[in-house]
């Protein structure tokens, strides 16, 4: 039985940094995406450069990825249709969204990334 490799966690939450950040640089590409993928190109360039963190922590992206579905999805609940609101001062309302197509999309992100992390993690005996 193969057993697991021990890898420091701060190399998952890099690259599961490089992920998240890359794709709110993309989605976000006319606010905040030019620096989200800054910030992700510098932090890319910086888990090459050590060593500890060239390995298949790499794999982390993939999860990464998959977070900012599952917000956008958490923003949505309660949708298709309109969500009011109102307070002392002021109301107003939202259109919604169907959060499933995010909620799955970032599901199967995160699902096949773990897994893939936890495959490739794996000694092989060689």
């Amino acid at each position: 039985m193969p057993e697991a490799i021990a890898r420091p966690a701060w190399t998952y939450a890099l690259w599961a940094g490089v992920g998240v950040l890359t794709g709110l640089g993309v989605v976000g590409a006319l606010t905040v995406g030019p620096f989200a993928l800054g910030i992700a190109i510098v932090l890319a360039i910086v888990g090459i450069a050590l060593p500890a963190s060239r390995s298949t922590a790499v794999l982390a992206i993939i999860p990464g990825l998959g977070v900012l579905p599952l917000v956008v999805a958490l923003n949505n609940l309660g949708g298709p249709g309109q969500r009011c609101w109102s307070d002392a001062t002021s109301s107003g309302c939202s259109e919604l969204m169907s959060p499933w197509p995010f909620a799955i999309a970032g599901l199967l992100a995160v699902l096949v990334g773990g897994w893939l992390v936890w495959r490739f993690n794996r000694d092989t005996g060689v």
